[in-house]
């Protein structure tokens, strides 16, 4: 994970790939099974909010499967659904808002923008908080 080497207003790396990756590292799936996705997952574009936001559920589960982050039919239905309900947030919000806040070192920013997002609850925001090194 990152270690925390200094304070800034912004936290660093891909804020994008670090929500996609905390929505998909629930149910029993931990961070660490997930990252073993994560060329497929750029491959795929599934890190990209401008995609995310046009695409429907059916082309994210091609692009899941494609990115063998296949959890079952079941499961990979519910995880595109979910990341479909991202896409809605940020056509709602817009790419650059959405983006200014999950960028933010703001906790509550962040928690209040996406915990209205269905299939975001604690544990995602958890697993975002702890990507990004941001204090609850």
């Amino acid at each position: 994970m990152k270690e925390k080497k200094f304070e800034s207003e912004t936290a660093i790396g891909d804020p994008w790939e670090d929500l996609v990756i905390s929505i998909l590292s629930v149910n029993q799936y931990s961070l660490e099974r997930t990252y073993r996705c994560l060329e497929g997952l750029r491959e795929q574009g599934l890190f990209d909010p401008n995609k995310l936001m046009h695409w429907g559920q059916a082309d994210i589960v091609n692009r899941l499967k494609s990115a063998r982050c296949d959890r079952g039919l079941f499961m990979t239905n519910l995880f595109a659904l979910r990341l479909s309900h991202l896409g809605t947030l940020i056509q709602r919000t817009g790419i650059d808002a959405s983006t200014k806040i999950i960028s933010s070192r703001d906790a509550k920013s962040i928690e209040a923008l996406l915990m209205p997002v269905s299939g975001v609850g604690p544990k995602v925001i958890a697993n975002f908080c702890l990507l990004r090194n941001i204090d609850r």
